[in-house]
This record gives structure tokens, sequence and C-alpha cells, in this order.
């Protein structure tokens, strides 16, 4: 018969799982505080990064209102050229036929 006898103590049994529960819990706890370091970083670097975008919005809106204010430059709009062309366009097509 292929029986193998193994005797343990229970105590020895107890203590085994207790040890390795415990053992397990470090590790865990260990894991969980290293995921929440690495968490409260990339919120941090989030936060910098936001900060630095809405600041630059800040500069390009004032900027945008100084050269308002100092904009004395006609501009000529570019649809009124895109219209000629089309005419122009129109009027050679006309002049084919």
């Amino acid at each position: 018969m292929l029986l193998i006898n193994l005797t343990l103590d229970l105590s020895v049994l107890i203590g085994i799982t207790a040890v390795a529960f415990c053992f397990g819990l470090i590790f865990r706890t260990s894991q969980l505080k290293k995921q929440k370091k690495r968490v409260g970083e990339l919120e941090k670097e989030m936060m910098i990064s936001h900060a630095e975008i809405l600041e630059l919005q800040k500069e390009r809106l004032q900027l945008e209102e100084k050269l308002k204010g100092t904009s004395n430059i006609p501009v000529i709009p570019i649809n009124v050229k895109e219209e000629k062309k089309s005419e122009k366009l129109q009027d050679k097509s006309a002049s084919k036929k």
C-alpha cells in the first residue's frame, strides 16, 4: 500500500498558517503603499502640467488682447480672393464653350 504517514501537530499547522498570513499581509501592504505613492506622484505631475497649460493660455490671451488693442493694420479677408478666383474659373469655362 502506498500510504504516507504524515503527522503534524495542530499547533504547528496553525503556526505555519499564521506566519504565512502575516507575510502575505505585509507583502500586500507594501504593494499598496507603493501604488498609493505612485498615484500621488502622477496626480502631482498632472496638476503641474495643468497649471502650466493654464498659464500658457493666460499668456496667449494677454498677447491676443495686446495685439487687438494695437492693431491698426487693414486686413483683407481671404474669402474675397477665393470668390474672385472662382469667378475667373467660371469665366474661363464659359468662354471655352
